[in-house]
């Protein structure tokens, strides 16, 4: 027997297989007695004498066994086998090697057939001849059967031993194909008998006929030598931004630049403490980090700070507002860290609660970007240390085709990828909801599209509304409200009538219809125009509900903060209800004034401007007219009477006296004390009994005859520009005013101005 054939029927032996080659069946075997003898003859000669020649046949004697190549004993099952295979992913062939062993001393055909029993469906199993035992199949021709002649011992090579590869390939289709799915199958030898009843004449393969004789003539399913295939398991874990103690690019590379991961650091956030008061800066200091790369349309300068809850699996970001309409950008970091044992690769991808493509956003393969076209956000992966966005892998040698971008990492090592989230921002008053991404990771060693981790990362935008009050949560502009005012009445506070008092009150509302705690500063006036002339600029006071003065951003009555104030913190979805106080000074003139006033998140910096509140001035005054008579040495001044002076040289109450044919003078001052121009206004006197009438004219404030754009009229007559004519007599009533236009109709009289006139008459 050659060595080579000895070596493998040892390890037959040796793995309980009986080895009984022997002369190969078919061989026939003649012997030839003979006799040999002294010649009687001859005493000195030996003779021999030949006897019949008999034959016989040698008849076959059958027997072959299936073994592993690497002389692994046979003979276990699925659950037993030391020949295993793990890790392994959807659409792998597992290929082992067998020997086929022709232990017997005729040719036989060996059907070959997989027993998989313990092994979970949908794989397939084929057998291929490996003629130089590389463990590479000869051709991609299946097999079903093999023939094993029997070994010549004449000829150097091993004829009795028959190689071959058993494939098993693992199913691609979820359904078929867990990490907990148990594969693998055992090739299993049978032979069916040919021999008849009389070996002489059919000897056939020694088997009989209609019989079907498994490995080593044991019961079926018992000399079995399987291969046992596990699946590979992911372990993926995806985080908010930590410090990885192994960090790699989306390639897989080593990060070897610390600055690439978003350090952590100290960040204010707006989480301070709903109803707080007189905090203009409603924010508490945390740990987290800023959004990395810098984007231009991050709405906070500086970068928006983002704080990680790795426990909770989410990191949240607070941006604050900006001044445009564009769409808004932050940046996260993520991890996400390989603990299988292998290196993977992983598609990223946003996900729904079980880990499946959320079907809302629509992916362009060419730019790597993913965009929903009901909210408008639009996401994309970034590497860490380019900055490119990342891509689906094309590298054919995936174990499953890559739909999303794709990152590869290392077992023990964790990549670092940005996820770049754009949202709309189309302003900043509407209620607007939390833009929450949760991003899924699958691995292409599964069969599934299925994350196998998910983290969440979350944008808080800002918004908010300030307007006058309603009854529902929110700010409206219009009506225009309006309060109007009397402004020589008393000033109060909230609870100011309407009308009757110097104080408007504005009810207001502040509207957090934003996401994250903030407080508002808010500021107004209103500009006055004085009775007199010049203007005045009152700041808006603002009250809480209770009454109370709100805080003022400055104490210091001489800075410019002042006459601002806080709202307390406001949670998103609620809104404040402050009152706006104008306290109007006596003196202002009637009419409409627009109060413009301002509110500013503290911590969003969003501006909002109301301008639709109007204080309407009443009138309110009286004319006051007093009367002096010409007496001389009277001092100026020191004879008032209804609030107006007396010119020099004249009284109102002391005693004077004139003889017939004298002159009496008088002068005659109306001064408005309306706060608003009187229409229509003129002076008139009644001719005293035992007078005539002489003269009246208009003088200036310095005593000097007006003699221009006079008109007169004396009882009910018509006005004119001819002065009456001396001579009248009591009862006549003469008339005086100023008409500027020359439309004979006396003219207006501004407030606090005076109109004065001399009147003369004789006495008769």
């Amino acid at each position: 027997m050659k060595k080579s054939h000895l070596i493998v029927l040892m390890a037959a032996l040796a793995a309980g297989t009986a080895a009984a080659e022997g002369t190969v069946a078919g061989t026939t075997i003649e012997n030839t007695a003979s006799a040999s003898f002294q010649d009687p003859a001859n005493a000195g000669t030996t003779l021999t004498s030949n006897s019949n020649t008999v034959s016989t046949t040698v008849l076959p004697l059958p027997g072959f066994d299936i073994v592993y190549n690497d002389s692994t004993a046979d003979g276990n099952t699925i659950s037993t086998t030391p020949i295993l295979t793990t890790g392994a992913v959807p659409g792998q062939k597992v290929t082992t090697g067998y020997s086929v062993l022709n232990n017997g001393n005729v040719t036989l055909t060996v059907n070959l057939a997989a027993d998989t029993t313990g092994a979970a469906s949908g794989q397939t199993v084929q057998y291929y001849l490996d003629a130089n035992g590389d463990g590479v199949a000869d051709s991609t021709t299946p097999i079903t059967s093999v023939i094993v002649p029997v070994d010549d011992p004449s000829t150097p090579a091993d004829e009795g031993i028959v190689k071959i590869v058993q494939v098993v390939t693992l199913p691609t289709d979820p359904a078929l194909i867990t990490p907990s799915s148990i594969f693998g199958a055992s090739p299993e030898g049978s032979v069916t008998g040919t021999a008849g009843a009389d070996p002489l004449v059919t000897p056939g393969n020694g088997y009989a006929t209609g019989t079907t004789v498994y490995e080593d003539g044991k019961a079926v399913n018992t000399d079995l030598q399987f291969v046992r295939i596990t699946v590979f398991a992911p372990a993926l874990d995806n985080n908010p931004n930590t410090n990885p103690s192994t960090p790699v690019d989306s390639a897989g590379n080593p990060i070897t630049d610390p600055a690439l991961v978003p350090p952590s650091q100290t960040v204010q956030i707006p989480t301070e403490t709903t109803g707080k008061t007189g905090d203009a800066t409603p924010v508490v200091p945390t740990t987290g980090y800023i959004t990395p790369g810098a984007p231009a349309s991050d709405p906070t300068p500086g970068g928006t700070p983002i704080v990680p809850n790795v426990a909770g699996d989410i990191q949240i970001a607070y941006p604050k507002a900006d001044t445009n309409t564009n769409p808004d950008t932050v940046v996260f970091s993520n991890n996400l860290t390989n603990t299988s044992g292998a290196t993977d690769k992983v598609q990223l991808f946003p996900a729904l609660a079980d880990g499946t493509p959320d079907p809302a956003y629509t992916y362009n393969a060419a730019t790597g970007t993913f965009t929903n076209t009901t909210t408008g956000v639009v996401i994309r992966f970034l590497d860490p240390v380019t900055g490119a966005v990342i891509l689906a892998s094309t590298d054919p040698n995936n174990p499953t085709t890559a739909l999303y971008p794709t990152v590869t990492v290392p077992t023990g090592s964790t990549v670092v990828y940005r996820t770049e989230v754009t949202y709309p921002d189309p302003n900043d008053s509407a209620v607007i909801a939390p833009v929450t991404v949760l991003i899924g990771a699958d691995s292409l060693k599964d069969a599934a599209i299925v994350s196998d981790s998910t983290t969440t990362n979350t944008i808080l935008p800002p918004s908010a509304q300030f307007g006058d009050a309603t009854g529902t949560l929110g700010a409206v502009s219009t009506p225009a409200p309006i309060q109007t005012i009397n402004p020589n009445g008393t000033q109060s506070g909230v609870a100011s009538p309407d009308l009757t008092d110097a104080t408007a009150v504005f009810p207001m509302d502040v509207v957090n219809n934003g996401q994250y705690n903030d407080s508002y500063t808010l500021s107004g006036s209103v500009t006055l125009n004085l009775v007199g002339g010049g203007t005045v600029t009152v700041p808006v006071l603002y009250y809480a509900p209770d009454g109370s003065l709100l805080p003022r951003l400055s104490t210091d009555p001489a800075s410019p903060d002042y006459t601002k104030f806080i709202t307390p913190v406001i949670a998103p979805g609620t809104e404040y209800k402050p009152y706006a106080v104008v306290q109007v000074p006596a003196g202002t003139l009637t009419g409409d004034y627009t109060v413009t006033q301002n509110a500013v998140g503290n911590y969003s910096t969003i501006p909002m401007t109301d301008a639709n509140n109007v204080i309407r001035v009443a009138p309110d005054g009286n004319v006051a007219v007093a009367k002096f008579v010409a007496k001389s040495g009277v001092t100026a001044a020191s004879n008032p009477v209804n609030g107006i002076n007396n010119p020099a040289n004249f009284t109102a109450t002391g005693a004077t006296g004139a003889k017939p044919g004298d002159d009496i003078t008088y002068r005659i001052t109306a001064k408005n004390n309306y706060n608003t121009t009187i229409s229509n206004f003129f002076l008139s006197d009644t001719v005293p009994a035992n007078t005539l009438f002489k003269s009246i004219q208009l003088l200036d404030t310095s005593g000097t005859v007006i003699s221009t754009n006079v008109i007169y009229k004396v009882g009910s007559g018509a006005w004119g520009t001819t002065a009456p004519a001396a001579g009248l007599a009591n009862p006549s009533v003469i008339y005086i005013a100023l008409d500027a236009n020359n439309d004979l109709i006396p003219d207006a009289l501004a407030p606090a101005t005076t109109l004065t006139a001399e009147f003369v008459v004789t006495v008769k």
